[in-house]
């Protein structure tokens, strides 16, 4: 039985139906939000008829489509609850309806020119400061975002139904995003939220599906900071219903106070997965593991720590604290353990995980759960500035593409800038010094002139900037890892989760003669799926070069195409119209 915080406005409720059966549902909380508090995690069929469900939770993999009345394609994750409405698993590609999607507004079927001085795309930590500091250097400031909560993943904000809950108020995450919120709607700047960011190109012209229609911005400057997502490990099993990424399971938590399972298994690389894992289990959930990929700590890790201690004494408290209420709830932490396969049971889902040391990675543990979270790093969300034209190299070391900027984030492309993980990941905080750095510059090109208090506070900024970029050194020495790409997938597993593109498809194309990833896609239509290749591309990438022994660069990724992310054929013809 799946868990539900309770909250003091039940009566508040929402009835929806899924295939049959009335769910009660809160005000605002997602379909998916709804669903996992029911206990259901099968969403969809492959074309091959297999079970799919909700695995990234932010709108990125497309896992969890269903059939809202009577429209298919919605995305469960990030469709909110407004309404009583009719939801069901939806079959491969779905079927069209003539019914109109459901929409509070009167659709403009035109694209209209908007000019804006400052455009900033992604409403996360480093996009709220960037939006803030220039509206109040007195730039003219239009902020968009896909979610409808503003927030990004580290300031997660509960919906308004939700404010309310336990801890939700004092949380330093939550309240984090709400200073900014509220220092962007003082400031002046203009918040479009689930806003659909389809298209870019290198004159800084923006596209976007919102409320209906598509709006079309060509702005002087244009800062994207759209964050990152969580890295996908091919093992077998990966694909089940009830494997998700760890922030796939925060987001469910925090926004929606909804946990996922009663019983949780947690792996992966980092402190991300302990904050979680912790979380999940003060409110209520049973964490039967957690399987650390890298060594655990002892005398060789004091350089690190030391660090991490000169670059944030804070973080540093915080991480300690983490591991220190793990080991008094007698949570198993595993270090240097890796999970390699996944199997589904009659009660749930079993995991098998082996020891990081034994190159055979042969099973060394067995563990029962209804949820598996998959925490193994994040890539950069760099889509959009890959569209515009903006410059990248390979960061062999870290395993992605990393775009090219100058010190104060602009990139190759004029008056373009790029800030926080979408560029090269360096974490929340220093997203958010980064974005006041960007923000402030792009003021002062606009022809603005800062106050005293905001050129002190870039000032600042910079220094702490230095101090983050110098804790997430130490923090990645502590918890160094063997990076694992495809070494788990046998021939079955799934290497493309959207086109079901299976390991064993990848190396007889390759062994055919498919010398780029271009031909890769053509000859098994890995990439081609609704993900747009987010997860596949970069573990193509490393197997084509292992085969050829040539160093990957960005041509050895996908070509960036327009449209960004999947969306409907009505919003680019509306362009036709303007």
């Amino acid at each position: 039985m799946r868990t539900r915080i309770a909250t003091n406005k039940e009566l508040e409720n929402i009835e929806i139906e899924f295939e049959g059966k009335s769910l009660s549902a809160f005000p605002g909380e997602s379909i998916a939000a709804t669903l996992a508090a029911n206990g259901i995690l099968d969403l969809r069929r492959t074309r091959a008829g297999n079970p799919r469900g909700l695995f990234c939770g932010m709108g990125i993999c497309h896992d969890c489509l269903v059939e809202i009345d009577g429209q298919p394609n919605q995305r469960a994750c990030m469709t909110k609850v407004d309404r009583p409405m009719k939801v069901r698993r939806q079959e491969f590609l779905g079927k069209l309806s003539p019914a109109p999607l459901h929409t509070n507004e009167t659709p403009d079927k035109s694209a209209q020119f908007e000019p804006v001085e400052l455009l900033v795309v992604g409403g996360g930590i480093g996009g709220m400061s960037a939006a803030a500091t220039a509206a109040e250097a007195g730039t003219n400031v239009v902020l968009l975002d896909e979610r409808p909560q503003l927030g990004g993943q580290f300031c997660k904000q509960p919906t308004p139904f939700h404010l309310s809950a336990a801890k939700a108020t004092t949380d330093r995450q939550v309240r984090l995003g709400q200073d900014l919120i509220k220092r962007m709607s003082n400031a002046g700047v203009e918040v479009v939220t689930e806003a659909q960011v389809w298209g870019g190109f290198p004159q800084r012209d923006i596209l976007v599906a919102s409320s209906g229609r598509t709006r079309f911005f060509r702005p002087d400057q244009l800062i994207v900071a759209t964050g990152a997502y969580e890295r996908g490990l091919p093992l077998p099993g990966w694909t089940l219903p009830g494997v998700m990424t760890t922030g796939g399971a925060q987001s469910l938590f925090r926004s929606y106070r909804v946990i996922p399972g009663d019983r949780i298994l947690v792996a992966g690389n980092g402190p991300f997965n302990l904050q979680v894992a912790l979380e999940l289990a003060e409110a209520g959930a049973t964490i039967v593991a957690i399987a650390e990929s890298s060594p655990k700590p002892g005398l060789g890790s004091l350089g690190a720590l030391y660090e991490m201690f000169l670059g944030s004494r804070q973080l540093l408290f915080d991480g300690a604290r983490y591991s220190l209420a793990i080991k008094r709830r007698k949570i198993p932490l595993l270090y240097d353990h890796q999970l390699i396969s996944i199997d589904q049971t009659t009660g749930g889902l079993r995991s098998q995980l082996a020891s990081s040391i034994n190159e055979a990675l042969e099973s060394a543990y067995s563990f029962d759960s209804d949820i598996v979270c998959m925490g193994y790093g994040f890539f950069p969300a760099n889509a959009l500035l890959r569209a515009l034209g903006c410059a990248h190299y390979y960061d062999k070391t870290r395993g992605y593409l990393v775009v090219n900027r100058s010190s104060v984030f602009e990139t190759t492309v004029s008056r373009v800038y790029a800030i926080g993980d979408c560029a090269s990941l360096g974490g929340a905080y220093a997203a958010g010094e980064e974005g006041v750095i960007a923000g402030l510059h792009a003021a002062a090109l606009a022809g603005h002139q800062p106050g005293r208090a905001l050129l002190k506070e870039a000032e600042s900024a910079k220094i702490r900037l230095t101090q983050h970029r110098r804790f997430q050194s130490g923090l990645w020495r502590l918890f160094a890892a063997p990076q694992i790409n495809t070494a788990l997938a046998n021939s079955e597993t799934e290497i493309c989760r959207c086109e079901s593109v299976t390991m064993g498809q990848i190396d007889n194309a390759i062994q055919s003669g498919c010398a780029s990833i271009a031909e890769v896609k053509q000859r098994t239509r890995a990439g081609m799926g609704r993900c747009q290749g987010r997860y596949c591309a970069p573990l193509l990438a490393e197997l084509l070069t292992d085969k050829s022994e040539s160093p990957i660069d960005e041509e050895s990724f996908f070509a960036p195409r327009v449209p960004v992310i999947p969306i409907r054929v009505g919003d680019i013809t509306m362009l036709s119209k303007s």
